[in-house]
């Protein structure tokens, strides 16, 4: 069997960094290399180390630092029926030191709505049928009324009609939007307000017929407030979005149901069942690969000793030689209770188990294995640091043999 020394570029140590260039250093590696049998297994032996060890790497980055504190922050967000209720903002970067609800449940009976009134559909060519002359019109809304003027010229037509009309409206900035409606020589003015009871708007002529003549009255949708429990409290507003958790979580009211919206730390515990898996392999593999010196498995048991009694509390479980386990449940139990000395005992650990891997990783190959080749080729080649595949941390480069 071949075993090759293959450098992955890093941008700390060139590719040439032991001598030649990475084809040439592989060509003589798998001739010198693979002439013992012995040293042959001895590489295998390295090659299952490193690899579990960078294994490990991945989750710890995620759970520790600058990023550790955003993924423990990120509580995913999830509407049982979106046609209810639908997660509308969620600020990741948050960090929730308490829950004070974790599992929202609306119980909608009505979601607001705009009053919307849709004008009567006129010829856009033909005359205006809004009187010659001055129009005066009255718009109230929530209450307050705004007297509005419109002039129409001989020879104005129904489209130019509504556009004097709509531009009045706007210019009254009372709160109602106007949208003009056209299609195959038809137009007609539609009219919208904001959403809420106390946004409900009407219109009335004073003088000539601007109203009448263009339908403007006629509602299509009232104007409502959205009606809802909310775990059991009830609620009436003008809009449908509820802003929960200071502002942090905002949800839309989208349809009359139940629906609930559940807020948990499934980020943070995804990835650390993912460290505690690759550490009970990488913790195996030390206990039972005979090539590699024991004051490894010894030193990465004391590790698990020493972590598994600060994390107890919060799920973590030690086993035989080294071994680990998450109690996944109650590891999210007490993230999901806004335990900050969950997240930074969990970020400890990843911490630690970095620097477990980088330590080793920038160890001449020699220093791992439980008796290493003492002449030749191979003997110099890993007790120098050349054979350490060292990892930058932050860089995402390494050298490892592969």
């Amino acid at each position: 069997m071949d075993f090759l020394i293959s450098p992955i570029y890093s941008t700390y140590r060139s590719a040439t960094a032991s001598g030649g260039t990475a084809a040439t250093l592989n060509s003589f590696i798998k001739v010198n290399f693979s002439s013992s049998a012995n040293v042959a297994s001895q590489l295998e032996a390295l090659n299952g180390l490193y690899a579990r060890a960078y294994q490990m790497l991945s989750p710890a980055d995620q759970l520790s630092g600058s990023e550790g504190r955003v993924n423990f922050s990120q509580r995913p967000t999830n509407s049982t029926d979106v046609d209810v209720a639908q997660v509308a903002y969620f600020d990741k970067t948050y960090y929730q030191a308490q829950v004070p609800e974790s599992r929202f449940i609306f119980q909608v009976q009505q979601i607001a709505c705009n009053q919307v009134n849709q004008g009567t559909t006129l010829n856009s060519a033909a005359a205006s049928a809004v009187n010659t002359g001055s129009n005066t019109l009255t718009l109230t809304v929530a209450g307050t009324a705004h007297t509005l003027a419109v002039t129409i010229n001989p020879g104005d037509t129904n489209a130019d009609a509504l556009e004097k009309i709509a531009q009045a409206i706007d210019a009254a900035n009372a709160g109602v939007s106007t949208a003009m409606v056209r299609g195959s020589g038809a137009i007609r003015l539609d009219l919208y307000g904001k959403t809420g009871e106390a946004q409900a708007f009407s219109l009335a002529d004073t003088s000539g017929n601007a109203v009448s003549a263009a339908g403007l009255n006629s509602s299509a949708q009232t104007a409502r407030d959205a009606k809802f429990l909310l775990n059991g409290t009830a609620y009436v507003q003008a809009d449908n979005r509820v802003s929960l958790l200071d502002g942090h979580l905002q949800v839309d009211l989208t349809g009359s149901g139940i629906a609930a919206v559940a807020t948990g730390p499934l980020r943070a515990v995804d990835l650390a069942q993912s460290l505690t898996q690759a550490m009970s392999s990488f913790g195996s593999y030390l206990r039972e690969n005979r090539y590699l010196t024991t004051s490894l498995s010894s030193a990465w048991s004391g590790l698990v000793k020493r972590e598994t009694a600060i994390l107890s509390k919060y799920g973590l479980e030690a086993g035989s030689g080294g071994q680990v386990g998450l109690d996944t449940l109650k590891f999210a139990a007490e993230l999901q209770q806004g335990s900050a000395q969950a997240a930074e005992a969990m970020g400890g650990l990843a911490s630690r188990v970095k620097e477990f891997v980088k330590g080793l990783t920038s160890l001449p190959a020699a220093s791992l294995l439980a008796s290493p080749p003492t002449d030749g080729y191979a003997s110099s080649y890993l007790r120098s640091t050349a054979s350490a595949p060292w990892r930058q941390a932050g860089t995402g480069g390494f050298w490892r043999i592969a």
